[in-house]
């Protein structure tokens, strides 16, 4: 079965450094350095995937291109979630060095977003509930 990616979701994937991902190749971006897997899901069930496929890039770059992004493939995404514990669609699954700090689940806020994101890297590293 192929999910077709809904038009704001190729435009992300379409933007330079963000790369399409499956469970199995999710290790390799989130081994090292700062970074994020967004899990989209089936578009038709959970239309605020476009929204956050556009909050992104702005994320991206507020936080100066500090982590690199993957977004999950929703044809794999079921394997995934459950490997990463993600139980709502869209969420943004942040990482460090390969340690899971915590998910951000649905559309939020801008202001919410970044004081979130920047409260994920700066707690100390240890596994985080979602937020």
């Amino acid at each position: 079965m192929t999910s077709p990616l809904t038009l704001a979701v190729q435009r992300l994937l379409d933007r330079p450094g963000i790369v399409q991902l499956s469970n199995d190749t999710a290790d390799a971006l989130i081994a090292e350095g700062d970074s994020v897997l967004f899990f989209t899901g089936n578009a038709v069930r959970y239309p605020e995937i476009d929204d956050v496929a556009v909050i992104l890039p702005e994320l991206l770059a507020a936080f100066g291109n500090r982590f690199k992004v993957g977004v999950i493939n929703p044809d794999t995404d079921r394997a995934a979630a459950k490997r990463f514990k993600v139980d709502i669609r869209p969420s943004l699954v942040f990482f460090r060095e390969g340690k899971q700090l915590g998910i951000l689940a649905r559309v939020r806020d801008w202001a919410i977003y970044l004081d979130e994101i920047s409260a994920l890297y700066a707690a100390p590293q240890t596994m985080m509930e979602t937020i």
